[in-house]
């Protein structure tokens, strides 16, 4: 049997199936209820147990990616939220059983949220969810779910972000679920562990019975349910040559990016903390070409100093190595949850109070983190990166504010880079209009393809009812591209681009024509990438003739031509 769905992790897999199926109704209804204090107690014990579980999570032997380890760490905070707590022992006091409040409390707070409109409130949602289940398991006595055996496809409607976190990279090979998106934490932690991954797949158990051999293609989008004896022969052959091939990519990952007629692309990884850089450097990535700083503002309940920023910074780049890191300011806004920033919900965040625009208003807390980049700048190669500028004085005010940020390190006999680089995220129309006039007042542009594709094309990256619309190989988005990459060359700064696009093979010929100077990626990308690029001549694309395309698919069907 034949079943469809979208890939999200490329690859195959083989294995037995293996049903995710939490049952809560029928535990539910077997529940005893007590009295008030009764019930306060086992809630109080559930509690503990569940914070337990998060905290053996984090310590575990199986290392978390940083990813696991910022939703984990959300969901420890929201177990210690006074106000959820608060909640939930209301309804106890009100006479509720402790599973009823505990579903009410989540209830009310999905409902807060369902109330605000944007992408980082919706995921908090499925993360209360998650954690209220976890509560909920430890007052019905549920086992915590478990993989049965090795080689395992699991199979469900959706997994909650912890349960996919505790999940063994050596006995799981695949996930198929029916519900969730490319953007959600289940998902991001998918792609992290490196597991084949497809959603909007429905398997049930009336279609193939728990423990059957099932086939997963995410290279055609496609999965095989009691696959014949040919079938799994072809597939075992095809899983070989997977793992020869990953094997292959491995051992030259730190080789140079040089195309055939020798032209060398820098290959940089996307970071969002130091953790992130060992596996960065062992998966040949040379510096760092975009790190987040924002999950230091979003993990603190209060700033960050100077102290503590620079210690993580001078971290990042003594282990490049001489490679330049590329440090991007606070990049949030109301789409983003941050304690320690007291940001009003906005109706439109993408739109709104956000990053230098924050910045600028909030100039001692800016200064602090130039300060700290500064300073790391001593121990390595480090530039700083603006996010989403829109206008000149943007980029004239924040060089002020590092000038002056020198003269305070000056004053406090501190150490300083004295030739930081400094350069801008173009990811705006308005940065792409005035890119021949920002070009002359920075060191370098990187090109961020996520939100130059929302706000070039007017589609919330988040909203699965448009997400048709997303795609950077749109002909607005690629001729916004070349007018970037044409601007900074011609004034004579160098390039790099660190959305989503750079790391996509069928996007490289066209960037290698462009004269891309840098890509940077998630660090799994990595390998791969560095060896397309190693099987390309520079000038494969015909600029001329895919910037007269004026439909996506005409652009994707004429690149997919040049990565056969």
């Amino acid at each position: 049997m034949l079943v469809r769905g979208n890939v999200v992790v490329e690859g195959v897999a083989i294995g037995n199936i293996q049903f995710l199926d939490m049952d809560y109704e029928k535990h539910l209804k077997s529940y005893t209820a007590e009295d008030i204090e009764a019930e306060k107690k086992k809630y109080n014990q559930a509690l503990q147990l569940a914070q337990k579980d998060l905290e053996e999570m984090l310590e575990s032997e199986e290392n978390l990616s940083e990813s696991e380890k910022e939703i984990m760490g959300a969901h420890q905070m929201l177990l210690e939220d006074v106000a959820f707590i608060e909640a939930i022992t209301t309804y106890i006091e009100q006479g509720k059983p402790a599973t009823e409040a505990v579903l009410l409390a989540v209830a009310d707070f999905k409902t807060m949220f369902d109330a605000i409109d944007d992408p980082y409130l919706r995921e908090r949602q499925n993360d209360m969810v998650d954690v209220g289940n976890r509560l909920l398991r430890k007052l019905l006595g549920i086992p915590e779910f478990s993989i049965e055996g090795d080689h395992v496809i699991l199979c469900a409607k959706d997994i909650e972000p912890s349960i996919m976190a505790g999940l063994s990279e050596k006995k799981v090979k695949g996930i198929l679920l029916e519900n969730g998106s490319k953007t959600s934490h289940t998902v991001i932690i998918a792609k992290a562990k490196g597991f084949v991954t497809m959603v909007g797949v429905e398997v049930t158990s009336q279609m193939a019975a728990q423990g059957s051999s099932v086939i997963v293609d995410a290279d055609k989008g496609e999965i095989l349910l009691q696959p014949s004896e040919e079938q799994m022969t072809e597939y075992k052959e095809r899983v070989e040559k997977q793992e020869t091939e990953r094997t292959y990519l491995m051992e030259r990952a730190k080789l140079p990016a040089c195309t055939k007629d020798g032209r060398e692309v820098l290959v940089a990884a996307n970071i969002s903390s130091p953790e992130d850089m060992e596996k960065a450097c062992s998966f040949g990535c040379e510096g760092v070409g975009l790190y987040r700083t924002e999950f230091f503002f979003m993990e603190s309940s209060k700033l960050p100093s100077e102290e503590e920023q620079f210690e993580a910074y001078k971290a990042v780049a003594e282990q490049a190595k001489g490679a330049l890191c590329v440090i991007r300011t606070l990049d949030i806004g109301g789409d983003k949850h941050c304690d320690c920033l007291k940001l009003e919900k906005e109706d439109n965040p993408f739109l709104g109070f956000r990053a230098i625009r924050i910045c600028l208003q909030s100039k001692d807390m800016f200064k602090t983190q130039l300060r700290a980049i500064l300073r790391a700048g001593v121990y390595g190669k480090v530039g700083i990166m603006i996010p989403m500028v829109t206008m000149l004085s943007e980029i004239t005010e924040t060089k002020k504010l590092i000038e002056e940020a020198k003269e305070e390190l000056k004053a406090r006999n501190v150490p300083y880079g004295e030739n930081v680089p400094v350069g801008i995220m173009v990811e705006t129309p308005a940065s792409v209009m005035m890119a021949p006039v920002f070009a002359k007042y920075v060191d370098f542009f990187s090109i961020g393809t996520n939100d130059l594709v929302q706000y070039t094309l007017a589609v919330d990256r988040g909203n699965q009812t448009v997400n048709y619309l997303y795609d950077y190989f749109n002909p607005a988005v690629i001729q916004s591209i070349y007018q970037i990459v044409t601007a900074a060359h011609e004034a004579g700064i160098w390039v790099g681009m660190c959305g989503e696009m750079a790391g996509d093979r069928m996007a490289l010929p066209f960037l290698l024509s462009l004269g891309i100077d840098e890509l940077s990626m998630s660090v799994s990308q990595a390998p791969a990438v560095k060896e397309q690029i190693r099987s390309l001549e520079s000038d494969k694309c015909n600029l001329e003739e895919i910037l007269k395309f004026s439909e996506t698919e005409e652009v994707r069907a004429y690149l997919k031509e040049l990565v056969k």
